[in-house]
């Protein structure tokens, strides 16, 4: 069983829900986190679009850390992992790679029907390996 996380960024909206309810689920401290949602816009700071009015865009992007655990703990008792059951805009699936029925392999499906293509980070440390971007 090949456990991963899928992310649909054409849902997220960057709203760290994924990121607050690990840290909360978790009992993180406060400067403890193993997911952050990172902006793509200007570079000039946290939700700072690119572009000029009225051509301005961002997008973001949860990138999950090395200290990720995936809640095992929860997944081995059935339950979803805390950034999944809180993200208000469905934009995060967990569950077996290899099994189509999974909610993983559900959403990959359906992000794949409306023509998304998939990426994963590089595998340099600093991120958590198993978790898929899906984007148009």
């Amino acid at each position: 069983m090949a456990y991963k996380m899928l992310v649909d960024l054409e849902r997220c909206i960057g709203c760290w829900t994924c990121a607050m309810g690990c840290k909360v689920g978790n009992h993180l401290a406060d400067d403890e986190y193993r997911v952050e949602v990172k902006t793509h816009g200007s570079g000039a700071g946290i939700d700072r679009p690119a572009g000029v009015y009225p051509d301005l865009h961002m997008w973001w992007q949860p990138v999950y850390l090395p200290s990720c655990t995936f809640c095992a703990p929860r997944i081995a008792e059935g339950q979803p992992t805390f950034c999944v059951m809180d993200c208000p805009t469905q934009a995060l699936a967990f569950g077996d790679a290899d099994d189509p029925a999974s909610p993983y392999g559900q959403a990959l499906e359906r992000c794949m029907a409306k023509g998304c293509t998939t990426f994963e980070l590089p595998t340099d440390g600093a991120t958590k390996q198993g978790v898929v971007y899906a984007q148009k």
